[in-house]
């Protein structure tokens, strides 16, 4: 995988809302309608994905694969916080996640 740089950005009207692009700053390869529901994007961050192989929700190959083909991918977490939070550190370590089963278990 080549060192590609990607720049993530976060939505202003919608809760757990991520953008992925190529370039910095390039909202011009968003389709209007979906810039409008995104609302306007704030920066998070940006990071080399060749040195973070493991990513929340999505593998390095399908977030690359996105990027060279349409410029950018959008994300839109439905899980709870919580859920979200213990399974995208599960996944950081390697593990798989937890079913919403485990996690009322695990909550209870």
């Amino acid at each position: 995988m080549r060192d590609t740089i990607v720049y993530v950005y976060k939505s202003s009207k919608r809760l757990r809302g991520y953008l992925y692009l190529r370039e910095k700053d390039d909202f011009s390869v968003l389709p209007e309608a979906l810039f409008t529901a995104f609302g306007m994007p704030q920066f998070l961050m940006m990071f080399a994905l060749k040195k973070h192989p493991v990513l929340p929700k999505i593998t390095p190959e399908q977030l690359q694969a996105a990027l060279d083909e349409k410029g950018f991918l959008l994300r839109i977490d439905t899980e709870e916080d919580e859920e979200s939070l213990i399974n995208e550190e599960r996944r950081y370590r390697g593990l798989p996640p937890l079913t919403r089963e485990q996690l009322n278990d695990f909550f209870h």
